[in-house]
């Protein structure tokens, strides 16, 4: 499997400086506006809540198309990192905090010093779309059904739900309706596992008989009862799940809740780029990872055979 590079060409746009504070509008106090711009060099839309950063990009060429959504001011955050190295820049937008890590691990660089760009709460949902023929603007996020569906009827991909913005209900029920945040990370609107499965688990997961037939191995401060507790797992065939700490503050777990969402990764990035990102998540091959502990995640996740990945692969890592 050749890996192919996340990094591209030259910048030529440079991010901007910190996030300021947006005032929300009056009858909205529970939500802020969030601005989309276009920069019709690059071909990438651009999301902000920070009016400076809005008027910063307008003043270098970028269009104003106005109000793109009305975010949630609390719920789960959503995070925006920048590729200084795509021809003309690109940034990405995830609720996955270990996603936004594992781009950070390849070079990719945190906006906002790694805070919430925006809030994902509401009712409403906001579609994200890829085009895997773009150095810049590779992703859209919208609202609107017709502009998602125009985008996947011209051969963009992935099509799922991303996260959740507001709407006139919640806002006139005075704050963030809680809503459903079924997208995203945990797969939009794919078919939910049946609920005998631990978190992560595909129905498609070969060998699910195998599950905790072997303690979890204690690892990153846990325990091996901790770990099961945690997440639900303790191995999968005959793989032990373990809890990882890459100094980053974020707790990685092989299976189970706190994992990684593999499926979600090769869904957003392709089969080679999103098992890329995952061993990037774990320092490559400086993490704990075998080449067995991967295969195993990829079973777990309902991926093809196929997508098993060799030594020759990841030379990195270690077979066990």
């Amino acid at each position: 499997m050749k890996i192919k590079s996340l990094l591209m060409a030259v910048t030529t746009v440079a991010t901007l400086g910190a996030i300021g504070t947006v005032s929300a509008q009056a009858s909205a106090a529970s939500s802020k506006p969030v601005y989309r711009l276009y920069n019709h060099n690059t071909g990438e839309h651009f999301y902000t809540e920070n009016t400076y950063e809005r008027d910063s990009l307008k003043r270098v060429g970028w269009n104003d198309e106005g109000l793109g959504w009305q975010a949630a001011t609390s719920g789960t955050p959503v995070y925006r990192v920048y590729n200084p190295n795509a021809r003309g820049g690109d940034h990405y937008y995830t609720m996955s905090k270990y996603e936004a890590q594992s781009l950070v691990n390849v070079g990719w660089r945190w906006d906002n010093n790694g805070k919430a760009a925006f809030y994902s709460g509401g009712s409403v949902n906001l579609y994200v779309a890829y085009n895997p023929n773009a150095y810049s603007g590779s992703h859209n996020y919208t609202i609107n059904s017709y502009e998602q569906n125009s985008l996947l009827g011209k051969g963009w991909k992935y099509g799922k739900v991303a996260w959740k913005t507001m709407g006139a209900s919640d806002i006139n029920n005075g704050g963030n309706s809680g809503g459903n945040n079924n997208g995203g990370n945990n797969g939009g609107n794919v078919t939910p596992p049946k609920p005998t499965l631990p978190a992560g688990m595909s129905p498609k997961a070969p060998n699910q008989d195998s599950l905790n037939q072997l303690p979890a191995r204690p690892s990153g401060g846990l325990s091996a009862d901790e770990i099961k507790k945690i997440t639900g797992v303790s191995s999968y065939e005959g793989v032990q799940n373990i809890a990882y700490d890459d100094g980053s503050g974020i707790t990685t777990y092989l299976f189970g809740a706190g994992s990684p969402d593999l499926a979600g990764l090769v869904n957003r990035h392709g089969i080679t780029e999103g098992l890329k990102l995952y061993v990037g998540g774990f320092n490559g091959g400086y993490g704990p990872l075998t080449i067995k502990m991967v295969n195993a995640v990829i079973d777990y996740a309902g991926l093809p055979a196929s997508a098993h990945i060799t030594k020759a692969d990841y030379p990195s890592l270690p077979e066990e």
